[in-house]
């Protein structure tokens, strides 16, 4: 193989890997931080969630090469505890997917909201229409999907370019916070803190599923490292780089609190009204991508067991029509859930990443059970140290996961006689939507 042909390899690789990481995460964490707590308390949030993924990443990566299969999050539950490990995962991811989807559509609403100061009923029908519009473009197909993320993509670095770009002014401000912060300056709030660094796990959700697409990078050993944490500096940066800047604009008086923070930034950008459009696209098609993927776990699980068997059939098209009626239905629901009871979209958000929390201690197991020498040790430690940290102020909502938990272990032992010998159900479907982000 020549070179080119391996730089080839991996910058494809990088370029899903950002893909994934980059999502709705970068239109609404940046607000959703200063909702939270102060400008001090969310730049230490941002610099302490940072931090703790630094030992999680180093387990993805290890695990991504030394398992570089479709299998992902499942295949390392099962290493970790065996073959019902992939139901409890199955059951943590739906119930992710769950709350994501709505929350996702209700970041756009916000958005709406801001640019054309909508009560609270018309922002839950625009999230409702979002839904919509999710479910309508999934029961058109693979191809229509993939056309919406690739373009979708393309709108989102042009976003963050630009909203870098013409706000660099503020970055300033930001480093100022930022040092004062490190200095022990600023006033901080114990409960803010862990509120704010949970919260913004959200941005970190996405390593552990690039271990789908590592079967096909070239040299491994050196490029599947590099992979990881090239693309940890580079997303980590830019929303580091988004994060001083908002907290920069927010100590000029510019209201940058909520999902839809940022637009205080794009309003004051050339063209600010058609950038917030733009925005609004991207999330509706994040959306579609959330959508997608969930309807195929559920389809997968449906054909073994795992969910109801309504969900495991394909229409002559092979959409997985069910589990889209399914998902559409439940997003509807929640959202006028939210809305009756006036529950914020980062309560949404943070059981989304609760579940992940849970997710990970899985990875880390298996990380455990597999790895040898000192790294074993100190990765562990380390892990299991950021986990516990974040798991510690969910206090009675850890019984959501939990539950997920135990009830995929009961749904174990129903199956039993059902199961593959792999311990987890093959994929359903061999579609793609392309660059889809987790996020």
């Amino acid at each position: 193989m020549t070179e080119l042909e391996k730089t080839i390899s991996f910058s494809r690789g990088m370029g899903l890997a950002i893909c994934m990481l980059i999502g709705t995460g970068i239109l609404a964490l940046p607000g959703l931080a200063l909702d939270a707590g102060t400008v001090h308390e969310a730049i230490l949030g941002w610099f302490l969630i940072a931090a703790a993924a630094v030992p999680l990443i180093a387990i993805c990566s290890r695990l991504g090469l030394r398992f570089p299969s479709t299998a992902g999050l499942a295949g390392y539950a099962e290493e970790a505890v065996g073959p019902w490990g992939g139901y409890a995962v199955s059951y943590l991811v739906g119930g992710s997917f769950f709350f994501g989807l709505p929350a996702v559509a209700l970041i756009g609403s916000e958005y709406m909201r801001q640019l054309f100061q909508l009560s609270g009923v018309e922002a839950a029908l625009f999230a409702v229409l979002l839904v919509t519009l999710m479910f309508l473009s999934n029961l058109a197909g693979m191809k229509v999907i993939s056309m919406i993320n690739y373009a979708a993509l393309a709108v989102l670095f042009l976003l963050i370019g630009l909203l870098i770009a013409f706000n660099l002014d503020f970055l300033g401000s930001g480093l100022g916070i930022a040092s004062e912060v490190v200095n022990g300056g600023g006033q901080i709030n114990l409960n803010n803190i862990w509120k704010v660094a949970a919260l913004l796990f959200w941005a970190f959700l996405g390593w552990e599923n690039l271990s789908f697409s590592l079967g096909e990078i070239k040299n491994p050993e050196k490029n599947v490292p590099r992979l990881y944490w090239l693309s940890f500096v580079l997303v980590t940066s830019i929303y580091l780089v988004l994060a001083l800047i908002s907290a920069g604009a927010s100590t000029s008086g510019r209201t940058l609190e909520g999902a839809a923070g940022l637009s205080g930034l794009v309003l004051f950008t050339p063209g600010g009204s058609l950038l917030i459009w733009l925005m609004i696209i991207v999330i509706a098609a994040n959306a579609c991508s959330w959508n997608f993927t969930a309807s195929r776990l559920l389809y997968a699980g449906g054909r073994t067991g795992i969910f109801p068997q309504v969900f495991g059939k394909l229409s002559t098209g092979n959409i997985p029509v069910a589990s889209l009626i399914g998902l559409y239905i439940l997003s509807i629901f929640l959202i006028g859930g939210s809305y009756l009871f006036e529950i914020p979209v980062s309560a949404m958000m943070l059981l989304v990443n609760q579940n992940f929390v849970f997710l990970y201690a899985f990875i880390i197991i298996a990380y455990w059970k597999t790895e040898t020498g000192w790294q074993k040790w100190v990765f562990s430690v380390l892990s299991l140290l950021s986990l516990s940290f974040l798991v510690s102020g969910f206090t009675w909502k850890i019984v959501y996961p939990v539950f997920l938990i135990g009830f995929g272990y009961f749904r174990f032992l129903r199956n039993t006689d059902k199961i593959p010998e792999s311990g987890f159900p093959a994929s359903g479907s061999s579609e793609s939507a392309g660059p889809v982000s987790g996020k």
